[in-house]
């Protein structure tokens, strides 16, 4: 069983970007639903395996990945994001932004429309690899 991670700041410490409604929504409502909802799933499954009964498999680890996804994210959200944080793009990424997207700009409505689509929580990641 998955536990809720602490807020490790008030509800109102990312005004004015996020307010405490809003932060509230997401810490209390929406990501203690999805671990609630993935501790069931998980629950379900063990049920299952302990039955040998594989008949609903595909719709409960879909469901599993889907909550999961959504604790991920909103624990990335509430780890990442500091009140009065100021963050400065290292040069490196920024010209790899401006060779692959062509600019900052380019990207930036790229991520923000790509997020949109997202399942449910509208929330999108950014990383950089060197492999690929």
């Amino acid at each position: 069983m998955i536990q809720k991670i602490e807020l490790p700041y008030r509800l109102d410490a990312l005004e004015p970007y996020y307010n405490a409604e809003t932060l509230n929504i997401h810490y209390n409502t929406l990501y203690k639903g999805y671990v609630e909802n993935y501790n069931k799933i998980q629950e379900q499954l063990k049920n299952a395996r302990e039955k040998n009964d594989f008949e609903n498999i595909k719709c409960l680890e879909k469901n599993l990945s889907f909550q999961g996804s959504g604790v991920i994210l909103h624990e990335l959200f509430f780890t990442n994001m500091k009140p009065q944080s100021r963050y400065e793009m290292g040069e490196r990424l920024y010209s790899q932004i401006n060779k692959d997207f062509g600019s900052f700009n380019a990207f930036k409505n790229q991520f923000n429309e790509a997020s949109k689509t997202v399942e449910a929580s509208r929330m999108g990641t950014f990383s950089m690899g060197t492999k690929i």
